[in-house]
């Protein structure tokens, strides 16, 4: 009797214990003291930004001088702002709210543009590791070698600023690290039995690539994610403090710090509580990480594992 499975096409217990795997990573993860901490924040930050619109007592953006650098009510001074008042007498509660929304998609997504570059690039240079897989990594390394702001600060003043500009100079700039990672992994994982299987039983690169080597490399890459989403939010808050960022009449977290650290003495809360929220954000990316790496580690864990998903 034939078998209908065409060639190079996974079993589907292959895709049940890949499945079950990323599961039981997930449950590890959760299983930490950082990954409860990490969700629990990131979780809470997230809700806020998608729910701001309903939340915020004032408009972001408008302005009444009549009441700028109003303290907050909780210091007694008669004013009734949640965070206080800026300068120009906007609720520093609301932009902090649209301000968040703002720098989580900045570091989501430019993270997650990096990780598709990066992945893809990675595959191919660890799949072809003596032809293109050689050459993309001289230019990472010439990449490496070169300050990032430097090159922001080229690239901005040639293409202009704006948030989309920007958005796409972060995600080009990242891709090194994936693909240094996974070129590597991906060089160890092409020489292994199954992979030479699937290329006799005559599947096609990219089916070798997606199928069988991409669930490999998958865990290091969810690790690099949540690491580099937090890294990313803080040189967006960087480049804003060089005036780079994102560009007025928008606003993030880092263009906020921008405008209030001139007004340190006479309106704290205006760069306090924009930089806490910052802090938040990039501590619960950074012990998501923490928590995944020790959920792909054996031994990261006491609780026993099934073997065949390891």
């Amino acid at each position: 009797m034939h078998s209908s499975v065409k060639p190079g096409t996974p079993s589907l217990p292959r895709r049940r214990l890949a499945d079950a795997r990323a599961v039981q990573i997930a449950r590890r993860a959760w299983g930490t003291s950082n990954g409860k901490v990490g969700y629990v924040i990131l979780g809470v930050l997230l809700l806020l930004s998608i729910f701001a619109p309903w939340i915020v007592p004032f408009d972001p953006v408008h302005q009444d001088l009549g009441q700028a650098n109003v303290a907050p009510f909780w210091l007694g001074d008669g004013g009734h702002f949640i965070f206080g008042t800026d300068n120009l007498g906007r609720d520093v509660f609301s932009r902090v709210l649209y301000g968040l929304r703002l720098s989580l998609a900045i570091g989501i997504v430019t993270a997650t543009a990096s990780a598709m570059l990066g992945l893809l690039l990675g595959l191919l240079a660890g799949y072809y590791d003596r032809s293109f897989g050689y050459v993309l990594m001289r230019i990472a390394d010439v990449q490496f070698a070169i300050p990032f702001v430097v090159v922001a600060i080229a690239l901005t003043a040639v293409m202009g600023p704006g948030l989309f500009k920007l958005m796409v100079v972060l995600a080009v700039w990242g891709w090194t690290v994936y693909a240094r990672t996974i070129a590597n992994t991906v060089t160890q994982v092409s020489k292994q039995d199954f992979v030479t299987a699937a290329r006799t039983m005559g599947a096609s690169t990219p089916r070798i690539l997606w199928h069988h080597i991409t669930p490999m490399v998958f865990g290091p890459v969810l690790v690099l994610w949540s690491t580099s989403a937090g890294v990313l939010v803080l040189v967006e808050s960087a480049l804003s403090l060089l005036g780079l960022g994102v560009q007025a009449p928008g606003f993030s977290l880092g263009s906020m710090l921008s405008e209030g650290r001139v007004l340190l003495r006479l309106s704290w809360w205006s760069v306090v509580f924009p930089g806490v929220t910052l802090m938040l954000i990039v501590l619960a990316f950074n012990m998501l990480g923490d928590a995944l790496r020790d959920a792909l580690t054996p031994g990261a864990s006491a609780r026993p594992v099934n073997p065949e998903l390891t």
